[in-house]
């Protein structure tokens, strides 16, 4: 069953939902390790293969580029 309180970390501060304390701030989070080749912005690559063993191989899709100001 899914947690309907969670606070995600995140060091991205490049990404417009990139909050104070490095918190997450958009109402939905998608993450795929799938192999790249999707219509999707993606900061750094990983293996993109199987199952995500570490934090590099897993691909945030609700990334987006902050505005700039």
């Amino acid at each position: 069953m899914p947690k309907n309180d969670v606070k995600v970390r995140c060091y991205v501060d490049s990404c417009q939902y990139w909050d104070h304390n490095n918190l997450c701030d958009a109402d939905v989070i998608e993450v795929d390790n799938q192999q790249a080749g999707h219509d999707m912005e993606i900061g750094a690559l990983g293996e993109g293969f199987g199952e995500a063993q570490p934090s590099k191989a897993t691909y945030c899709r609700t990334f987006t580029p902050k505005k700039k100001q």
